[in-house]
């Protein structure tokens, strides 16, 4: 004992170094001020809608996940970003609970601080880590008392999870959006279809010119057949019975009948109304109608997936659960005062050798 007190009388660095460990130690253990921590575990859920699917991956049950889901790791951005911190200090006053403490090394440094200060200070008093483990979001909050740090951590869970659920509806709502106006888009398109196929068949006075060009060809081929067998029949006429005779007149005069008929049926066939002729306003026709049918059958894609948007985003909803519900601290956990006051003590017994062993080496290059 006798030769430390000599050894500190002579050597002003051990003196130093004396002092150092006494303020570090008196510091930690009696003047750091208290802080209480309230700790929250959450995890991201997806709200599956009606009729999901349900099945079992093999793959996905036993294969490991070493990085923690997009959501969790949305969430846990979303915790320590300027925007949490804008809200939970609107609704807490977190800049007049840091500010108010006596100690001035753990304390905001004052009220009105910058916001990139005040943010560097909100992340040393809250965390957000993922356990991998359990596959759970671990929430701490620091405050000096314990209600606070209470309130802290159960409006971290009710913004996250008010956060969460908005980003989700807010995807979902696009997406039924987009499919919504593709429906609409698609519908217009079809009633202009079917408008301009309606107004062509008023415009040609013909409800459906394929069907009329079908029953005058039917028209025109069964007077083809009655002409020839006229025909036939006059010839047959005619190898046994004078020019004038009743049967053959007769045989003759229905076949100038037939033939003026069947010209006038391959008029009305070749020579349509407007000086088009009626087969190509059929092929008009039906260009217009496959387009028509084009377009209802893209309407009635677009209804399909309009309904499956609709399924799909409420497969999608997710929502913030809490397995550990903030928890009150009966006591403080933070600073680990012993654990400072070692780390500090022995950090300053690190450098002082470091110092002597300097001086050491000196020495001896000058000697």
């Amino acid at each position: 004992m006798t030769a430390l007190v000599d050894l500190l009388r002579r050597n002003r660095i051990w003196q130093a170094a004396v002092v150092l460990m006494v303020l570090f130690t008196l510091y930690w253990s009696v003047f750091a001020a208290r802080r209480y921590v309230s700790e929250a575990h959450v995890v991201v859920d997806t709200v599956q809608g009606l009729g999901a699917a349900v099945g079992l991956d093999v793959g996905s049950v036993f294969a490991p996940q070493a990085t923690p889901p997009r959501d969790v790791l949305l969430l846990r951005d979303y915790v320590l970003s300027a925007d949490m911190l804008r809200k939970l200090d609107a609704e807490l006053d977190l800049r007049g609970h840091y500010s108010a403490s006596y100690d001035p090394f753990s304390r905001l440094l004052y009220r009105d601080a910058p916001l990139e200060w005040f943010q560097r200070h909100y992340r040393g008093r809250v965390s957000a880590e993922y356990d991998e483990t359990a596959g759970v979001l671990i929430l701490q909050a620091q405050a000096y008392d314990p209600q606070m740090a209470q309130r802290i951590a159960a409006a971290i869970v009710r913004e996250g999870d008010r956060f969460i659920n908005q980003l989700a509806q807010n995807l979902a709502r696009e997406q039924v959006a987009f499919a919504e106006r593709e429906v609409a888009e698609a519908n217009k398109r079809m009633i202009r279809a079917r408008q301009a196929m309606l107004a062509y068949q008023n415009a040609h006075g013909l409800v459906s010119p394929t069907a009329t060009v079908g029953e005058l060809s039917a028209v025109v081929a069964r007077l083809e057949g009655e002409l020839s067998d006229l025909q036939a029949r006059r010839s047959a006429l005619e190898s046994y019975l004078a020019p004038g005779a009743p049967d053959l007149v007769t045989v003759s005069e229905q076949i100038r009948a037939v033939e003026k008929q069947l010209r006038a049926q391959r008029a009305r066939l070749a020579s349509g109304r407007n000086g088009s002729t009626l087969n190509r306003i059929a092929e008009e026709y039906d260009r217009l109608a496959l387009e028509a049918s084009f377009h209802q059958a893209v309407y009635q894609t677009a209804m399909a997936a309009l309904e499956r948007a609709r399924v799909d985003a409420s497969r999608t909803l997710k929502k913030v659960s809490v397995v550990q519900r903030p928890t009150l601290p009966e006591y403080s956990t933070e600073p680990g005062r012993f654990y400072h006051s070692a780390l500090y003590v022995f950090g300053t017994l690190i450098v002082v050798g470091i110092l002597l062993l300097l001086i050491a080496i000196i020495r001896e290059h000058r000697d």
